[in-house]
């Protein structure tokens, strides 16, 4: 039996169908349960997924609330619980450890609904298993960002293959010609990845004082922790993959700050595309987001999309999808085409290298 079994937390709002396929293609590589956090407590979703025996879903509502006020957070997210969909998030995740350790798992990893797991050469159960022999008290996973290319996307899940690969993972040369047709696409440049770039993380369940911080990371405030960066497996993102779901999400979001908790720049730290995609939703004029989408998120031209396959800045994972068709496709085939090089895990100190086609490694830029 496995002894380090894992459970996902995750915050949601009108997922929709995609959910069951989080759900099966989740339990399908390995992992044992799911505390899913419905944002909205007239989720339609919500009675069906707690219908499920590997979910406990939990509606935002007064007990939830009640709930957060015990956590050792709640005095410094109080005040943006009601603006701030991150803040929610941070204490969600801290009160999904302390359920998910009274249920006896062993490691809890934070991802969104719109995100998978991709362990292509082992089942997330065999990777959480063989942690149970290092210190490790919290495992960063790096992630890919989807690219769609069409407008219209229903479970992007089993539609969705196609991923920028993060520029420190490209084990091929930097070269002009790279750089060059990098920066012809608007979509990856001048900033690369249209989201975050810093993973996200696995906490074990019982190291002691473990937290969250922020919607990446776990550590132990004010003292020392056992932290590591996986080579091997990884988190695939599908954000806006489809019009209607680009338009969706930042309908939901609405007219949120140009910070994240009053300090943290948006623009500075992910650029300005979650900040323009909210200003072209918000005119309603859907015909001006669907040229932004085209132009921004999404790239139909296939000519460029093998040229940029071909210089290992865009890969395909086909795996999900065939994890999700049924039995006949097992967790461990089909690894995709991205090279995936180096060990198991390394200690991480600190932000992961973070290459930029367009600033560097191209001649004369340092």
């Amino acid at each position: 039996m496995n002894s380090a079994r894992a459970a996902i937390v995750t915050t949601l709002r009108n997922a929709g169908d995609v959910l069951d396929s989080f759900i099966d293609y989740h339990l399908g590589i390995g992992f044992s349960h799911f505390y899913l956090f419905f944002d909205d407590a007239n989720d339609p979703d919500l009675s069906r997924a707690a219908a499920h025996p590997a979910v406990t879903a939990i509606a935002h509502d007064s007990n939830l609330r009640n709930r957060w006020r015990e956590l050792p957070q709640y005095p410094e997210q109080s005040a943006f619980l009601g603006r701030e969909v991150m803040a929610r998030q941070v204490l969600n995740t801290e009160l999904a450890m302390e359920m998910a350790r009274a249920d006896g798992f062993a490691w809890l990893l934070h991802i969104d609904s719109d995100e998978l797991f991709y362990s292509p050469f082992e089942s997330a159960a065999a990777h959480f298993e063989s942690l149970e022999n290092q210190p490790l008290e919290t495992v960063q996973y790096m992630n890919y960002e989807a690219v769609p290319e069409r407008d219209e996307i229903g479970d992007f899940f089993r539609e969705v293959d196609l991923f920028k690969v993060p520029p420190h993972l490209n084990p091929r040369k930097v070269t002009w010609d790279l750089v060059e047709a990098v920066r012809r696409m608007p979509q990856l440049h001048p900033n690369f990845f249209n989201f975050y770039a810093s993973g996200k993380s696995a906490v074990r369940l019982s190291a002691a004082a473990m937290r969250p911080t922020g919607v990446h990371h776990f550590v132990r405030p004010d003292k020392r922790w056992e932290a590591g960066q996986s080579n091997r497996h990884f988190v695939l993102h599908y954000a806006c993959c489809g019009f209607e779901n680009f338009w969706t999400k930042y309908v939901t979001l609405g007219r949120f700050a140009d910070q994240w908790w009053e300090k943290y720049d948006i623009a500075n730290l992910v650029g300005r595309f979650h900040l323009e995609a909210r200003d072209i939703v918000a005119t309603g004029e859907r015909e001006a987001a669907r040229a932004f989408y085209r132009n921004r998120v999404s790239i139909q031209d296939n000519e460029r999309i093998n040229e940029l396959l071909a210089l290992g800045v865009l890969s395909r994972f086909p795996q999900p999808r065939q994890i999700l068709l049924g039995p006949s496709s097992s967790p461990l085939e089909g690894g995709g085409r991205q090279e995936i090089a180096g060990g198991d895990l390394s200690p991480t100190g600190g932000a992961p290298a973070r290459k930029n086609y367009a600033r560097t490694g191209a001649p004369g830029e340092g």
